[in-house]
């Protein structure tokens, strides 16, 4: 078996008094698959390999001392390398190990790694293929087993049974039932996985049918989902609901709204905002920005569905509507349209939708009328946006202050 690598890693190998590449690029080698992403392991230190480099050109730069793992780049091109290394988690389960012991043989190395698949080493040096645990068997078979059991795989590590089943999708692999029964007996260590790696992986899911051309299925995420209806796994992200039922995201084209709507429809909460802000922010951990984001065009999704006047509707959601479009059309072409004829409306006229397109704003109020509070100015500029909307006003300084002037008379 040929595994085809570049001069610059061939002569880095040279270095080292071993050098091994492991995981996805000798899975993907063998599948025949085009795979950038190279880790390389060795003996050596972290402090033993700087030494190595000194004055060469390759770089080594740092990620984790405790853990052994760095970048090795030259040109373009990029290793992540890791010491070989033993793991000791804590007891009821953690993503990083509490420490970890550096060792020396490739043998003990290959028991921290997951899936069969994933665990095989090629030595660069002497052109040789290390299988400690029948992955290339496995991969001819296309399944996913765990190396050694599966309690030794996700009794600590959270984080193995969301990559279980992400390659299952990528790799269109079926799952050794053994190892699907571990991974469900462990779910609870889901708990442990930081909401950031959670999405990471949900989102690879989501969009897998597109990551390996001619291998991948369109549709391959739907396998994984199945997989987390039958363990029950979606209550421990803190969504209310131990099965779900899918229908937009096999529709729409951007995934991750498409479950977040599916997600919605199965749970059915009292408030579409309030519910997201929860679980985006709480079980997930988006950012702030994004999370906003994603509720917006939700929420703006349901009000449409709810028919939302078109004034108010456009004065909160104008800004994402074209996402809000795709979304719709899919679940009411009739409303989508209407929404969309009134969107193309504001554009032609150069309508404003926005307190912020307004000629005047907080600051103008308090300088013209220091008596009115500052609690009032938002509502003030709001009645200003319609009204200028609406063609009663002229969106003209000067108009503004004297409209200001006429409501304040009245209040």
């Amino acid at each position: 078996m040929q595994i085809k690598i570049s001069k610059n890693l061939e002569e880095l190998a040279k270095s080292f008094p071993e050098l091994y590449i492991v995981g996805g690029y000798i899975r993907n080698q063998i599948m025949g698959i085009k795979n950038d992403d190279i880790d390389i392991v060795s003996p050596l230190t972290l402090d033993e390999v700087e030494k190595l480099l000194k004055d060469s050109n390759f770089t080594l730069k740092v990620k984790s001392k405790v853990l052994g793992s760095a970048l090795i780049l030259c040109d373009d091109e990029k290793y992540e390398y890791t010491t070989f290394r033993k793991d000791y988690y804590p007891e009821g389960g953690a993503h990083l190990p509490e420490r970890v012991e550096f060792i020396t043989s490739v043998r003990e190395d290959a028991k921290r790694r997951d899936f069969s698949c994933n665990s095989i080493y090629y030595d660069i040096k002497n052109d040789k293929i290390y299988d400690f645990y029948g992955g290339i068997e496995d991969i001819k078979k296309r399944i996913l087993k765990t190396i050694e059991t599966p309690d030794d795989v996700f009794c600590h590590d959270g984080v193995r049974v969301l990559r279980l089943f992400r390659f299952q999708c990528e790799l269109n692999f079926k799952i050794d039932k053994s190892t699907l029964e571990g991974a469900f007996k462990y779910k609870e260590n889901l708990k442990d996985v930081s909401g950031e790696r959670v999405v990471y992986e949900i989102t690879r899911i989501l969009h897998s049918g597109s990551k390996y051309k001619g291998v991948s299925k369109s549709n391959a995420y739907m396998q994984a989902l199945k997989n987390f209806n039958k363990g029950g796994l979606w209550t421990i992200f803190g969504i209310d609901c131990p099965k779900l039922k899918f229908n937009m995201v096999k529709k729409v084209q951007h995934k991750s709204q498409g479950f977040l709507i599916d997600v919605i429809d199965n749970v059915n909460p009292t408030s579409v905002s309030y519910y997201l802000n929860l679980i985006l922010l709480n079980s997930f951990g988006l950012n702030k920005k994004m999370a906003e984001s994603y509720i917006n065009i939700l929420s703006g999704y349901y009000a449409a569905l709810n028919k939302v006047q078109n004034k108010p509707y456009f004065f909160k959601y104008f800004n994402n509507f074209q996402q809000i479009y795709l979304l719709l059309i899919h679940k009411s072409k009739s409303l989508a349209n209407k929404y969309y004829f009134f969107y193309k409306y504001i554009i032609s006229h150069k309508l404003i939708v926005s307190v912020k397109d307004l000629k005047i704003n907080g600051d103008d109020l308090k300088i013209n009328f220091p008596t009115v509070q500052a609690n009032r100015y938002k509502p003030i500029l709001e009645s200003l946006l319609s009204d200028v909307f609406d063609g009663k006003v002229n969106n003209e300084r000067a108009d503004l202050l004297l409209a200001v002037g006429d409501k304040l008379k009245f209040l």
